[in-house]
């Protein structure tokens, strides 16, 4: 569903938070994000991507099966500190072809009172900050639940912003929020057996790009394509602030991380120095999906 967002302060209980520190006021340009230079139409790019995906497959033994993607070349910013949900959305929206950086995001932030160092623990505030750049925002509760809809989403060119909880190895895991992190999905991976040929009711065409790599290049409205495929055969490609390397999750593991959002991390709870959402629940990153674009 389409919204207008219109930040209520005491949503975020503002009236019991203290000013920012001098030292958090400003934040030099240098310690927000670290950018890796980027061109969008750059077939360097689109090339990188393609090996990394190359070496996955082979990593998790499947040179045998087949695979259709869809996806965008996007830029790597690395974060500083915990603003992968600034970060994110600045991927995003230099995807999107908007001149932005993650110190005017991070300043509008500070300015609409939603952080204090860059973290964002309510998907209503993240999409207020989209709208302030003029991104298209659309906010799903059970974002996971129309798996044929994510997938025409990718297919039109929208991206997706997801709160899930990061593992050690920035994984999706179960941690009932306590390791929330957000992370941008450019793309999407669905595995067949055998060859495509085999595969004669699918609905989509495809053009070949490798061996065993295929690109969706058509989706008739009519084409329930993830419908004709396991939920344990669905990938996501993503990016996010923590790593330069592109990550590949299954469908499930995503899903099971965005809906198991509960709490705030207890070491947190307490803390003078985020905007913690009330009584720590994190009920407005449980279940969310926000499309961008």
């Amino acid at each position: 569903m389409c919204m207008e967002f219109v930040l209520d302060k005491s949503f975020f209980n503002m009236e019991s938070i203290p000013p920012l520190p001098a030292n958090l006021q400003q934040i030099e340009r240098k310690n927000v994000g670290v950018y890796l230079e980027f061109q969008k139409n750059d077939p360097a790019n689109e090339k990188s991507v393609l090996d990394s995906l190359e070496v996955w497959i082979k990593l998790n033994g499947k040179t045998e099966n087949v695979f259709l993607i869809r996806f965008q070349n996007t830029p790597t910013i690395l974060q500083n500190g915990p603003q992968c949900g600034i970060v994110a959305l600045c991927m995003a929206a230099q995807t999107l072809g908007i001149k932005v950086d993650t110190d005017s995001i991070f300043q509008q932030a500070l300015h609409m009172g939603i952080t204090k160092q860059g973290e964002l623990f309510s998907s209503s505030a993240l999409c207020a900050l989209a709208s302030h750049l003029k991104i298209n925002c659309v906010l799903l509760d059970n974002g996971f639940s129309d798996i044929e809809q994510l997938l025409r989403y990718f297919k039109s060119g929208k991206l997706l912003l997801v709160p899930y909880d990061a593992d050690c190895n920035h994984a999706p895991c179960l941690k009932n929020g306590h390791k929330a992190h957000w992370t941008l999905l450019v793309g999407v991976l669905l595995e067949f057996e055998k060859n495509l040929k085999f595969h004669s009711e699918l609905c989509c065409k495809w053009e070949f790009i490798s061996k065993n790599l295929y690109r969706i290049s058509d989706l008739p409205t009519n084409c329930n394509l993830f419908s004709q495929v396991s939920k344990e055969n669905i990938y996501f490609i993503a990016k996010h602030g923590k790593s330069k390397k592109l990550a590949i999750w299954n469908f499930k593991s995503l899903e099971l991380s965005n809906s198991n959002l509960k709490e705030v991390d207890p070491m947190r709870a307490n803390c003078t120095e985020y905007v913690l959402p009330p009584n720590n629940k994190l009920s407005d990153l449980c279940g969310k999906v926000i499309v961008l674009g």
